[in-house]
């Protein structure tokens, strides 16, 4: 029976990433795919087999029940990458509890052809965003918080509660940072936001200092491709083999930003050392600390990247200033630990992805530049 796909966060990096990967690779497997989002849908796939369904996860099940109906009845395999983020942990654990539990309800009580249904957590789920961890973390490592605390532990619980003794399976795929693009930029994009920084810095004719602090600068850490996302992601999904489990999903190498920084900023022809100098460089388990703030640094560098994108006839690229994430990447980079994933799960059950993590920033930044996103 041929396959029927619906995908969440169709405007986001992996939902958009799941989706062309599909168009791309699985061509004669699935006959439709259905792609919602709640904002308006912006996207340069083209394929027949594509639907797009407006919708939002915010509202009740039954209420989402009845609009997804007519088209999601065959849906046999879901994709849900949705995700609404809050800088206060308690608003962003309520608000991600809930859309999940919306949308799973309203999917098994419309979709009686359901095979499948894959969640997309990320590291979060081991509490990296919180304090250093054991790592690489594995799948089945102890949780360190309630349940209440970590919104993905309720995700992943109600999926497994609602999928017991049904004949659907289930996935979660964990990445962490996620790196990527989208045809309407939003979201927490690092690259794009990396990008802005760089750009900005160059033109000004100042150095580009990674804006982190000593240990998470001489630290180890790893990405996440949008591209290898929607590649397991739909690997484990279409093999039963995979049934029922959860799989870390990163590039599949480590790095150390004290040389990584250096190269993503010459690809721009910016200037950032490797011998960067660091303020403090001695902290506490669980500190924070940023020697750079981007949110701060961002303020008064909009007149700047106007002038910029005139200067070089890309005046379109203007509007990309208002998604740099740079709060968001602050709280990224203000962590003094290391927390990388370990990808051993995954080898075993037999996929074999992988990318250079160096190559995932540079795929990113040139397609930024043939969207237009960057001059």
């Amino acid at each position: 029976m041929a396959k029927v796909a619906l995908i969440t966060g169709a405007n986001g990096i992996t939902g958009s990433a799941i989706l062309e990967h599909l168009v791309k690779y699985n061509t004669s497997e699935w006959s439709r795919i259905i792609i919602t989002s709640r904002s308006p849908l912006k996207t340069t796939v083209s394929d027949p087999r594509v639907e797009f369904i407006a919708l939002d996860f915010s509202n009740s099940s039954e209420t989402l029940a009845e609009q997804m109906r007519a088209q999601c009845a065959d849906v046999t395999h879901a994709y849900f990458s949705s995700y609404v983020h809050k800088d206060d942990f308690a608003e962003l654990n309520k608000a991600n509890r809930s859309l999940f539990e919306n949308f799973l309800s309203a999917l098994i009580s419309v979709s009686k052809e359901l095979q499948n249904c894959t969640l997309q957590t990320g590291g979060k789920y081991y509490n990296v965003h919180l304090r250093s961890v054991p790592w690489p973390a594995r799948e089945n490592d102890p949780r360190l918080v309630p349940s209440e605390e970590n919104f993905y532990y309720h995700q992943e619980d109600f999926l497994i509660e609602q999928q017991r003794g049904s004949s659907w399976s289930w996935n979660v795929i964990r990445p962490e940072a996620i790196i990527g693009y989208t045809t309407k930029p939003n979201g927490m994009n690092e690259a794009l936001t990396i990008a802005l920084y760089f750009l900005i810095n160059k033109e000004l004719g100042r150095e580009s200092p990674m804006p982190t602090n000593y240990a998470y600068f001489n630290g180890t850490d790893d990405i996440s491709d949008a591209r290898l996302i929607a590649d397991l992601s739909i690997f484990a999904s279409t093999h039963q083999h995979c049934a029922n489990q959860a799989f870390n999903s990163t590039n599949g190498d480590f790095f150390n930003w004290k040389y990584m920084w250096p190269r993503l900023a010459e690809w721009f022809g910016a200037h950032a050392s490797s011998d960067q100098h660091f303020t403090k460089t001695s902290f506490e388990a669980g500190d924070t600390h940023l020697d750079v703030n981007l949110e701060d640094w961002a303020k008064d560098k909009r007149e700047v990247w106007n002038a910029l994108c005139d200067k070089l006839g890309s005046p379109g690229s203007k509007s990309t200033f208002d998604a740099g994430t740079w709060a968001f990447q602050d709280w990224v980079f203000q962590r003094t630990w290391s927390a990388p994933l370990s990808m051993n799960k995954a080898r075993k059950f037999g996929w074999t992805g992988h990318l250079d993590s160096f190559d995932s920033f540079t795929d990113a930044f040139t397609k930024f530049k043939e969207l237009g996103q960057i001059p």
